[in-house]
């Protein structure tokens, strides 16, 4: 029986995220992707015109996974809560295995206008998320912030640096040591008790 449409692209963009996940998005062709579904790469190709539109999709797909998870934090009853959601979401875990296909993501969008474009609008979007918790930390007195868009943006800077250390060369920097560090940063942008805070995010991140 043939698959509809909607169905057909999910499965293909699925199979290319595990896929670049063991490659990377330089070392992956639509003939991996075709290979691992037990497909023709003509299949592939009805559905996505190129290696770059497919790859640049497939980002896309995944970043929208972890986009749909941004409410969590935006539906916590406090605002401590809600940050320490957010920084939970963000910070790699153990064994986590989006957190290589973003950095790789990061390094191809040099020569990829459209996973270009789609990592932007993921850091945008992300960005966003930690600017609406400050305004309204702001807003009911639970912080205190002059910029929470500038804020926002250092923090985020800082998250990145570190979940990239974390992931890539964690003899430098351990995922404990990330919490740490960045519930630090945020307690001291936002004048607040640092260790309610790292002790939420432990707490989101079990």
């Amino acid at each position: 029986m043939k698959k509809p449409v909607a169905e057909r692209r999910a499965e293909i963009l699925d199979t290319t995220c595990a896929v670049v996940r063991e490659r990377g998005f330089g070392a992956t062709r639509v003939q991996d992707v075709a290979k691992r579904m037990g497909v023709s790469t003509g299949l592939i190709h009805y559905h996505f015109e190129n290696k770059d539109h497919l790859l640049a999709e497939a980002f896309a797909h995944a970043a929208r996974l972890d986009i749909e998870r941004f409410p969590e934090a935006l539906g916590q009853p406090t605002s401590l809560g809600a940050l320490a959601h957010a920084i939970a979401l963000y910070a790699p875990e153990g064994g986590d295995s989006s957190w290589p296909m973003w950095i790789d993501a990061w390094g191809e969008a040099q020569r990829n206008e459209r996973l270009r474009k789609i990592s932007q609008e993921l850091d945008l979007a992300w960005t966003s998320l930690l600017e609406q918790v400050i305004e309204r930390g702001v807003e009911v007195g639970e912080f205190v912030c002059a910029d929470p868009h500038a804020t926002a943006w250092r923090l985020a800077a800082v998250l990145d640096g570190l979940a990239i250390e974390a992931v890539v060369h964690e003899q430098n920097v351990a995922r404990s040591e990330l919490v740490s560090w960045a519930t630090h940063l945020a307690a001291a942008e936002l004048q607040i008790d640092a260790e309610p805070l790292r002790r939420r995010v432990r707490a989101a991140r079990r």
